[in-house]
Order: structure tokens, then C-alpha cells, then sequence
């Protein structure tokens, strides 16, 4: 985490943000940035230390309000209570949400042919992913729209991924981010006349948690899938992520940008 003078991208400054999986990887780096651009952050995660942490960084490194949050996006109670707070915190605003909660990297989830799965696994297993993915995102998504409609103005930010696009052999989790992406079209189409847009990110082989977890030769041939030849940060997520959540895509909405060196072209 860096610290240093206020940057600034016309109408995005005090501009209230909501972060979730703000703690780690491209969450963690999506709060950074939005913070060093001058947006009020409110940091969601199921650990309440780890969002408060962040929160007080995000204060005392780039000076601008901050909140710590504790929420479960799959539970709609839990997400009622956040909203709650952060209506509370943005004085009855919300501007930017950030949908990037999504469950964990499993390798039985993972690893598995989805012939290989057994039968009476086979819904639980794609559960699962689906209710933190999609039904994380369709939950918080459902809780800010009436906000956002009211104030007639809103952007919301989906982190997919390039197996959405382009398939994988994790069946579950492409399965959940290719259905993310039709929640935010649905959102794109049915309130762009309200005010809102609604874009996404597919960021490919990103050096998040699951990056150390492998060999130094599994890195290497992942990395060699690129066409740059290398892994990509969380921070060069991030910086697109900023750029769809600031009125510098003012005029883009139900689209996906994909980050990941080149590898999928389409």
C-alpha cells in the first residue's frame, strides 16, 4: 500500500464507493485507488478487522473518509445491515459499487472435470460458487438500485473474469462469472435511463492468492499465455476498474473490459 498526494479525475472527488472483497488482491488495490482519487471508500469484507484496517489506511494515506464494513454479499440480511451502514456513512448517497466478492479458488471446484463430478455433489458444488459470485453481486445490486434511481445517477462495476469469455476447465466458476456478466447487461439495459451504468472487468492471470499457491513452472506457463508474456497486477486491475467507475466512461455501459495481456481476443 502507497501513500501520497491527492490525484484527481474531475466529478470522482467525495464521490461515495462501495468495495466488496475490499481486503485483498483487486479488491484491496480497487479501494487504493478510488481512495487516491479522492472517493469516500467504504470497505465491505466478512472479517470486520481486516475491512477496518484498510478503511484507517485508506484514511490516513490518502486523507479522505473511510468505513469499515462486516457483511456476508451471499446473505440478503446481512446485506440489508450494510446498507444500512453505508447509507448512513454516504448521508443517503451511493455512487460507485464495485461487485468483487467471490468465493475462494477450491480445488475439488477447481481441478474437476465436470464429467468427473459426482452426481450428488454436482449441485452443491455449483452452488456454491454461484451464491457468492452471482447471487453476492444480485443481492448488493438489489440493495443500491433504489438509492441510485432516486438520486438519478450511479455506477456499478462487475469483476468477472476471462474464462467467462473464452471457457476453463473450473466448470462452477466460469459458469457464475458468465452469468455475472448477464446481470450487469440486464442492469445496463433496464436503468441506463435512470442514470446508472453498468460495466464489467475480466482480468485473466493476475497475481492474487492463487498465484503463490503454484509451482515456479506452473507461473511461468501461465504467464507465457499472454501475449505481453507476464502475470498482471492487481493494480492494473484496478486502474481499469477506476476508469469505468469515473465519468471518464461516462458514455459506456454493458460492456466488458477484459485484462489479461492479450491472451483472449475477441
Amino acid at each position: 500500500m502507497s501513500s501520497g498526494h491527492r490525484t484527481c479525475i474531475a466529478g470522482l472527488a467525495e464521490q461515495i464507493a462501495v468495495v466488496t472483497g475490499g481486503t485483498r488482491g483487486i479488491g484491496l488495490a480497487t479501494a487504493e485507488e478510488l481512495a487516491r482519487y479522492g472517493c469516500a471508500v467504504i470497505v465491505v469484507s466478512r472479517d470486520r478487522d481486516a475491512a477496518e484496517k484498510v478503511a484507517q489506511h485508506l484514511h490516513q494515506s490518502h486523507h479522505v473518509r473511510s468505513l469499515g464494513v462486516a457483511a456476508d454479499v451471499a446473505d440478503r440480511r446481512s446485506v440489508g445491515l450494510m446498507l444500512d451502514e453505508v447509507l448512513a456513512f454516504g448521508l443517503g448517497r451511493i455512487d460507485i459499487v464495485v461487485n468483487n466478492a467471490g468465493y475462494p479458488v477450491e480445488s475439488r471446484l477447481w481441478d474437476t472435470p465436470l464429467h468427473e463430478m459426482p452426481a450428488e455433489k454436482l449441485e452443491e458444488w455449483f452452488n456454491t460458487v454461484a451464491r457468492v459470485d452471482v447471487g453476492g453481486a444480485r443481492n448488493v445490486t438489489h440493495a443500491v438500485l433504489p438509492t441510485m434511481i432516486k438520486q438519478k445517477s450511479g455506477t456499478l462495476v462487475y469483476v468477472s473474469s476471462t474464462p467467462a469469455l473464452s471457457g476453463h476447465k473450473a466448470t462452477p466458476y466460469t459458469e457464475a462469472k458468465a452469468a455475472l456478466l448477464g446481470l450487469m447487461r440486464d442492469v445496463a439495459l433496464n436503468y441506463g435511463a435512470s442514470g446508472i451504468r453498468a460495466n464489467a472487468v475480466a482480468p485473466g492471470n493476475i497475481k492474487t492468492g492463487w498465484f503463490e499457491g503454484l509451482t515456479v513452472e506452473e507461473q511461468r506457463r501461465l504467464a507465457s499465455e499472454a501475449y505481453l508474456k507476464r502475470w498482471g497486477e492487481p493494480q492494473e486491475v484496478a486502474k481499469a476498474i477506476l476508469f469505468l467507475a469515473s465519468p471518464l466512461s461516462s458514455f459506456i455501459t454493458g460492456q466488458t473490459l477484459v485484462i489479461d495481456g492479450g491472451k483472449v481476443i475477441h
